[in-house]
């Protein structure tokens, strides 16, 4: 895994400094700690930092072609690299390594831009082609793998993290924080693709390339999915398939000139990874899992029974609020934009234990998202099916009334908002801040500024109507294509790569994917429980138990930890903050009262305000210090 970056000056007379790209890769050392690397051509210029994974001896970045007219910056792993290699061999071209990086230059002199479709695996790369002047950036179909850009008046700038972009001392400046997405942060725990935290920088979307030519940019989907089930195919072709599709998906990502293991957090997601990595390796797969002392909250005895019955090598640690509590500042001011998904302590501190033995750990990520796993998004109830078909004069009617209601009243947050449509209740519900807090919350001048602005906007695209498909299935692609990169994968990949670990996704290999979304959602969803299916097919390899045993998540004892190791630090950054003026302090003030009080339900509010007021105060105030963070 490794670390991208790059500048190309707009005017070409201009001659872009080894500095200038030695400052963008340097930001990101943890991505690539193995080696470095840049290329200069006038007004262009890539810089590499490399985790080596495959082909350790060679494969230095960036790397060009045979005559060095076309040179690569990647990130990521290619898994069908040697079969593609081997076909571009009969195609007349010559290599000069064993790894997958110069698989992916030569397919780009094959193949043009759309030799990203080529590839199988998690990708972001830049190739700069000499020959015409133009820069291609591609990104994977999931996203699992982040890129980073913006063009101002002086050039075009890139980086698999925003600390790369802060380390162009012109682009530091000239910073500034885009309104909509706090508008959208305050919803979602994080920033939505293709906006960032900066105005006028993006996030190169999943499945995505985008060609700079002659200053213009040209943004291109290269590959899309929908969920919507394949007939004529019974229930056990589909199981067969399934399970076919799993096991290659694991194999494919055992590839490694390095020592490799597993997350096992005592799931069905992460189980299902290790017991077929299990019956493909020829030794005990290494695993790692962290748990808690709060039962609620302690998966690691799950874990453990996993471990025992498939005979891993199994390592596991308890975290106590204690030990996350001077890490944490640092932790969300790696994100470099605003993040309060407080699953990403122990998604770092299973990476930092991980990474003791190991430099690639697969994880379960994606089966939630690919069979229905989230409870809250199952089953649409039978009343609002019925109470969504009144005429729109009704539903306002019921809506005005409905806020007369004492919150927490069961069907409370649906009827406040049953003249919506049912994708804008789900986005609205299932908010961190709803309508009505945001209202609570804000400043007036900013309240003024977001006027009208729907923060719920660049998710919206991901809702196709599409009643024919069935709400399950259209809620399951709209989670792959938001919350899964957004959240999930930001996530994952920030906190393995702080410890310079790889971490890789079989269960969002693209095959799996496009077999899961062609399923009837019926193989996935029975009785209001999800992964059924998956279940169907690994029971053979994992204890009952864990089988049927409720979906707990990869979440932290939230709450108590607020109230006691983290609460002096919460109240003293929050009655500090507003320096930026986002937020009103009486509505912060009794917001954080209530939480104090034992209102649970403020738990992730308070949470995703420290987490902005942290990135404020030690990444946008202070971008040198966030930058070698």
């Amino acid at each position: 895994m490794c670390g991208i970056s790059g500048k190309i000056y707009l005017n070409t007379a201009r001659r872009v400094m080894p500095g200038e790209i030695e400052a963008m890769t340097d930001s990101m050392i943890r991505r690539g700690p193995d080696a470095g690397g840049i290329h200069i051509d006038r007004h262009a210029g890539l810089g590499h930092r490399r985790l080596s994974i495959i082909d350790l001896g060679a494969s230095a970045q960036p790397m060009a072609n045979e005559d060095g007219s076309v040179w690569i910056a990647f990130n990521g792993e290619i898994y069908n690299f040697r079969e593609l290699r081997d076909e571009l061999i009969a195609k007349g071209h010559r290599f000069r390594t064993n790894g997958d990086t110069e698989t992916i230059v030569h397919a780009y002199e094959e193949f043009g831009a759309d030799c990203a479709s080529h590839l199988r695996g998690m990708f972001a790369f830049a190739i700069w082609d000499s020959r015409t002047d133009t820069l291609l950036l591609a990104r994977d179909r999931i996203g699992v793998k982040p890129l980073y850009y913006t063009q101002t008046d002086r050039a075009f700038l890139f980086g698999s993290e925003l600390k790369a972009l802060a380390a162009d001392e012109h682009f530091s400046a000239n910073r500034r924080i885009d309104d909509d997405a706090v508008h959208s942060y305050l919803s979602f725990l994080s920033v939505p693709d293709p906006i960032s935290i900066y105005r006028g920088v993006r996030k190169l979307p999943a499945a995505h390339t985008l060609t700079l030519r002659n200053g213009i940019t040209t943004l291109r989907r290269y590959w899309d999915v929908r969920f919507e089930e394949r007939p004529g195919i019974a229930d056990a072709e589909w199981r067969e398939r399934l399970l076919a599709t799993l096991e290659e998906s694991v194999r494919i990502r055992l590839m490694s000139d390095v020592p490799l293991g597993a997350f096992l957090s005592g799931g069905i997601d992460s189980s299902t990874v290790v017991a077929l990595m299990s019956r493909i390796m020829d030794r005990p797969v290494k695993t790692f899992s962290i748990g808690f002392a709060d039962a609620a909250f302690n998966e690691a005895s799950d874990a453990k029974l996993v471990a025992e019955h498939l005979g891993t090598d199994h390592t596991e640690l308890i975290l106590a609020p204690a030990d996350a509590r001077d890490t944490v500042p640092e932790l969300l001011a790696h994100f470099d934009e605003p993040f309060a998904d407080a699953s990403a302590i122990p998604t770092y501190y299973v990476s930092k234990l991980a990474r003791q033995q190991v430099t690639v750990a697969l994880s379960g990520d994606g089966g939630d998202e690919l069979f229905g796993g989230y409870p809250w998004r199952q089953v649409r109830p039978w009343y609002q099916q019925r109470l969504s078909r009144l005429p729109h004069p009704i539903r306002t009617g019921i809506r005005g009334m409905a806020q007369l209601l004492p919150n927490g009243l069961r069907g409370t947050n649906y009827l406040r908002r049953i003249d919506i449509p049912y994708e804008r209740y789900i986005l609205d519900a299932m908010a961190v801040f709803d309508e009505h807090d945001r209202r609570a919350l804000y400043a007036a001048d900013f309240a003024a500024r977001v006027d009208g602005a729907d923060p719920y906007y660049h998710h919206l695209p991901n809702l196709t109507a599409a009643p024919h498909r069935g709400w399950e299935a259209r809620m399951m692609e709209y989670d792959l294509k938001t919350y899964l990169p957004n959240d999930v994968m930001t996530k994952v990949d920030r906190m393995s790569m702080r410890v310079s670990l790889e971490a890789r996704e079989p269960l969002l290999d693209h095959h799996l994917v496009e077999l899961a979304a062609a399923m009837p959602s019926h193989l996935k969803i029975r009785g209001g429980i999800g992964k059924q299916i998956l279940k169907e097919v690994v029971a053979p390899f994992l204890p009952a138990a864990v089988l049927h045993k409720p979906k707990q998540g990869f979440s932290v004892p939230l709450g108590p930890w607020l109230r006691t190791d983290l609460r002096t630090d919460i109240i003293d950054t929050l009655r500090s903050g507003n320096g930026h003026g986002y937020f009103d302090r009486r509505g912060v003030t009794a917001l954080t009262e209530a939480f104090f009080k034992g209102d649970n339900t403020r738990n992730y509010q308070v949470w995703s305000l420290y987490a902005f007021e942290i990135w404020y105060r030690n990444v946008y105030c202070a971008p040198a210090k966030a930058a070698v963070a």
